[in-house]
């Protein structure tokens, strides 16, 4: 049996209108085309639909039971077009990706405010992880994709980057630091610093490069978040030694990042995706809105 949505419409025109031809003109047909399609639906359901005559169009018991089990069928059509097209347009729909914490603290909030300004029948499923466990979370997980710093190529996903970050050295704003342009590495070592631990990917970054130069870093304080680093530089305790992109301004006004050169470091914020996999339209909507919004944020922390 293959019923057509055009027979369940014809069908339940003609049996609320008691009429072929005031059925066929509110579809838009011709009164064969109605007469035809409510004869390929009778002959398909093995039972007789109406009683016509010259002058009406009755229905028949048959007709009666089936007349509400077609309008839910046609309902629930109707729903679902509109539920494609809700999802096609981005007015629906949900968002689940992996975000790295430092990335999900920093960055990602002025992008979730704003997306969800645009769209907020959208719901979001924003999981937030330790770096290291970025990439597996994301594979093991229905996440659409991840936003985090990744070093190198990783199979069978794209990774494009989104902003960078310069490593800085981010502390009070006394009036001595405000009025620094930026810091040496052999500068920062003479004073109390706040870095992340060894094994953290940024550490490591951090340590090859200086190796690289005969320089080592030997922080004062060593930890693993970055929201702790800001806090304790906020308490006077060092400087602590992130990427501009990591300090949030507004969670955290007292503090000022100075760049760090010779030599001058930068760690990438990427957005990784599954190879061959087409991203939902409402997720293709946030990855649209964050990567304006974070070149936006880029851009200002760039003067």
């Amino acid at each position: 049996m293959n019923i057509t949505l055009r027979q369940l419409r014809a069908f339940t025109g003609v049996y609320r209108t008691r009429s072929i031809t005031r059925a066929a003109r509110e579809l838009g047909i011709t009164q064969s085309a109605a007469s035809l399609l409510i004869q390929q639906l009778e002959v398909q359901l093995g039972v007789k639909l109406f009683d016509r005559s010259t002058r009406s169009v009755q229905p028949t018991l048959a007709a009666n039971e089936a007349f509400h089990a077609a309008e839910r069928m046609l309902s629930d059509a109707s729903g679902l077009s509109r539920r494609m097209r809700d999802l096609a347009a981005a007015r629906a729909g949900r968002v689940a990706f992996v975000a790295s914490a430092g990335a999900a603290s920093a960055l990602l909030p002025a992008v979730l405010a704003k997306f969800h300004a645009a769209y907020p029948d959208i719901e979001i499923d924003m999981r937030d992880v330790a770096a290291d466990d970025l990439v597996p979370r994301m594979i093991a997980t229905d996440a659409e994709f991840a936003i985090g710093s990744v070093e190198g190529e990783i199979a069978e996903m794209t990774i494009e980057t989104l902003t960078r970050g310069r490593l800085s050295a981010i502390g009070r704003r006394t009036p001595d630091f405000v009025a620094r342009r930026s810091l040496t590495w052999d500068e920062l070592a003479q004073l109390p610093t706040i870095a992340m631990r060894r094994e953290t990917r940024i550490r490591m970054q951090i340590d090859q490069v200086l190796g690289a130069q005969g320089k080592r870093l030997a922080p004062t304080y060593e930890v693993t978040l970055f929201n702790t680093a800001l806090a304790m530089t906020a308490q006077g305790l060092g400087l602590a030694i992130l990427p501009t992109t990591m300090l949030p301004a507004d969670e955290f006004p007292t503090l000022i990042a100075k760049p760090l050169v010779r030599p001058a470091i930068t760690r990438p914020v990427s957005l990784l995706q599954h190879q061959g996999r087409t991203l939902s339209p409402a997720a293709q909507a946030f990855v649209t809105a964050a990567r304006a919004i974070l070149a936006q944020q880029s851009g200002r922390a760039e003067k």
